[in-house]
């Protein structure tokens, strides 16, 4: 007979139901173990991104800044002038990078190689050479801005990596200047805390150069070794995420992110162990918390089912029992601990946001310094500096501006030019504008207006217009920089009217001086030319006449002719010496009058000039003369000599005044090949000249304006070399005593 199986017990039923009711719960806590694992990895990855860019837009504004204040010292007049200039240009380059802590190098074109002004170097210190392809020479050659990865220069022995930007005058680029930065300055900012995650960061230059800078977040130094296939796992992405190995051979988990001034990239990494530590143990936590929970869950499972079948076992047994009293509700406790969890969280969410609103504030306030100190640069620059959207209108504008304009800042800004000037200089100016934004390319030129603050008189004014360009290359307006050159242009004319007065009175007082000369000169050609005809008279009187002496009568006339040619061209030389002027003394200061014969000579020149060196601070050397009369002694003087020393590397040209007694003495010297003896004997007689091709009327006429002043003029013994050429003059002292 068949035994039926024995029935499970309700205690049995009860945890199978428990057991079902459980396994969703495993289930979906196994799905969420698996999802946060998932979440916090993207979580870590995206963490890794954005300190990746956010340190790549650290490195951007660090060498856009420095751009920008290159930039702002390449418009220096000082660096158009000589060691004056540079002199001034050192102090206003080590003022403007002071909070920088960097300086200045400053090369011309026609010698990339060397060093005019190194702002971190005392003037005239040694300065090394440039590199043959570095920064400067880039900039130059291309006109834009160039980078460069640290090198090792030996003079300071520091490894620094530089920026340079072209130096432009006149649409051409002229020089460079150059701006290294420290490899800790770009360490730092590879420091910027973004988050916990990513303890390494690196900014690495193009395949070919070497690492830039190199820094981690804890401090720590990593090797500076870059795997072979980085740059060709990266591709042409501006950015991305690398899995492999990293700088220092180690396996890392990767983000970069390129530069875009540059075209550096930032590589922040995070290594194993921390990409484990940011996903992986918060995993196994959540899982380790889900099997406790599950396992509390069957143990109280468990336990309520022992007390239900308590009350049940004792009423079926032998001895029936009361059942317990209740119980506490774990429900209701674990809701307890939820809540007490929930009102926690948003204190830790509100710490959270603190602790970003002071990090937002402090960067905020960094940007807000880099501003003023942008602000500073374009207000200390003495010319108008203004720059205009698409639409034409002001966005940014200095003090100059406002002074030209006639309106304030807040009145300029967002207005065009139709809105402040005249409808016809505005037209003018807005086809200028356009055609800088339409063809991107940077504008030189000079121009006539009348100013809204000076609307008394038009002025002249040189402009250069560039365009203005964001982050991803598209123009956006433009930045103009103008310069009033009302004065100079006035000074120019009047240098002109000057320079022509002196040749009139060159031309007319050198008459006098030549009279001498000028018999002596004609009467020889014409005493010849007289000889020659009567000999040829005396062969032509035979009659008949004698074949030979006829050869020898027409070579005598062709000998006569062309001592009457060499008369009549001493005449063609000096027939525009014709008329002569009166002479008007009046009571100088020689020192001035000498500085003034410098300058006419230099802007004679156009630049092309070669640095003379001024010594005339004597004080009270006053003489009476013709102030024109005597410049251009001075000019003359000026002039031999830097024919006198053309293509020397060292002029040596020199001018110095002092007093001897109740005379004033000037001296010109040059470093030029001297006189020889033969010709310092008749130096300043006319018709004497060691210039191929010319007159030799200047030096005499030099030395009869000297002594008309009273004065003597002499070229004595140079115990230097070269040439020297000494005038003494009456003071108006001694002068007026006689």
């Amino acid at each position: 007979m068949h035994t039926p199986k024995p029935a499970p017990s309700l205690r049995q039923h009860l945890l199978r139901l428990a057991c079902i009711l459980l396994l969703p719960a495993v289930l979906l806590g196994a799905w969420l173990t698996i999802e946060l694992a998932a979440r916090l990895k993207t979580d870590a990855e995206e963490l890794l991104a954005t300190g990746a860019r956010a340190r790549a837009l650290a490195v951007d504004r660090e060498l856009e800044g420095a751009v920008l204040l290159l930039n702002a010292l390449a418009t220096s007049t000082h660096l158009d002038g000589g060691p004056e200039g540079f002199a001034a240009f050192h102090a206003q380059a080590r003022e403007v990078l002071a909070p920088l802590e960097g300086f200045a190098i400053f090369v011309r074109r026609e010698e990339p190689r060397r060093q005019l002004v190194n702002s971190r170097l005392p003037l005239g210190a040694a300065m090394p050479d440039m590199l043959e392809d570095g920064p400067a020479a880039r900039a130059m050659r291309t006109g834009r801005p160039a980078f460069a990865p640290p090198i090792v220069l030996p003079l300071i022995e520091r490894s620094l990596a530089s920026v340079a930007v072209p130096v432009w005058r006149g649409g051409q680029v002229v020089g460079a200047l150059a701006m290294p930065i420290a490899p800790a300055r770009l360490g730092a900012l590879l420091r910027q805390p973004v988050g916990s995650f990513g303890s390494a960061g690196f900014l690495l230059a193009p395949p070919d150069q070497p690492v830039v800078g190199i820094a981690t977040a804890s401090g720590a130094s990593l090797s500076a070794e870059i795997p072979e296939d980085l740059f060709a796992r990266m591709g042409g992405q501006v950015r991305g995420m690398l899995r492999g190995t990293g700088p220092g051979g180690q396996e890392m988990l990767m983000a970069f992110e390129r530069v875009p001034s540059s075209g550096w990239v930032v590589l922040l990494g995070a290594t194993r162990a921390e990409e484990l530590r940011a996903w992986q143990r918060p995993a196994l936590d959540s899982a380790v918390l889900a099997v406790i929970v599950v396992l509390s869950l069957g143990l109280l499972a468990d336990g309520s089912i022992r007390r239900l079948m308590r009350p049940l076992a004792g009423l079926t047994g032998p001895n029936p029992s009361p059942p317990r009293p209740m119980v506490r509700v774990a429900e209701f406790e674990e809701l307890a601990t939820a809540v007490a969890e929930a009102r926690r969280a948003p204190l830790r969410e509100a710490e959270a946001a603190r602790h970003l609103a002071e990090t937002s504030l402090a960067q905020a306030r960094k940007i807000d310094d880099e501003r003023q100190l942008l602000r500073s640069v374009v207000e200390s620059v003495p010319d108008e500096i203004f720059v205009k959207d698409v639409e034409l209108r002001y966005v940014l504008v200095n003090q100059a501006v406002t002074r030209v304009m006639g309106h304030s800042e807040g009145d300029i800004l967002g207005r065009t030019d139709q809105d402040i000037m005249d409808v016809a200089d505005a037209h003018r100016l807005n086809e200028i504008d356009r055609e800088v934004i339409g063809g991107g390319e940077v504008v030189e030129y000079e121009i006539r207006l009348a100013m809204p603050g000076h609307r008394t008189e038009a002025r002249d004014y040189v402009v250069v217009k560039a365009p203005w360009r964001d982050s991803t290359g598209r123009i956006v307006g433009l930045v103009g920089v103008a310069r009033d050159v009302t004065r100079r242009r006035a000074t120019e004319g009047r240098l002109r009217q000057a320079e022509e007065a002196m040749r009139r009175i060159s031309r007319a007082d050198t008459l006098a001086a030549m009279s001498l000369g000028v018999a002596h000169e004609l009467n020889q050609p014409l005493t010849a030319a007289g000889n020659f005809l009567r000999a040829g008279m005396r062969m032509l009187q035979a009659d008949p006449p004698d074949p030979a002496r006829v050869g020898a009568a027409r070579e005598a006339m062709r000998e006569a002719a062309a001592q009457i040619l060499r008369a009549g061209e001493i005449l063609r030389r000096l027939r525009d010496f014709v008329g002569r002027g009166e002479t008007e003394l009046r009571l100088v200061s020689l020192g001035p009058l000498v500085a003034d014969g410098v300058a006419l000579v230099t802007a004679a020149r156009r630049g092309g000039a070669p640095h003379i060196s001024l010594d005339v601070g004597a004080a009270g050397c006053l003489i009476m003369a013709d102030p024109v009369q005597m410049q251009q002694v001075f000019v003359n003087l000026l002039r031999n000599a830097i024919e006198a020393t053309e293509g020397l590397e060292a002029p040596g040209i020199t001018v110095s005044l002092q007093r001897e007694g109740g005379r004033a003495v000037l001296t010109f010297r040059d470093a030029g090949p001297g006189l020889a003896p033969e010709v310092r004997e008749r130096l300043f007689q006319p018709f004497v000249s060691t210039k191929e091709g010319g007159m030799g009327i200047g030096l005499s006429i030099c030395r009869a304006i000297v002594e008309a002043h009273g004065g003597r003029i002499a070229a004595p013994i140079s115990a230097a070399g070269g040439t020297e050429i000494r005038i003494e003059l009456p003071l108006a002292e001694a002068a007026l005593a006689a």
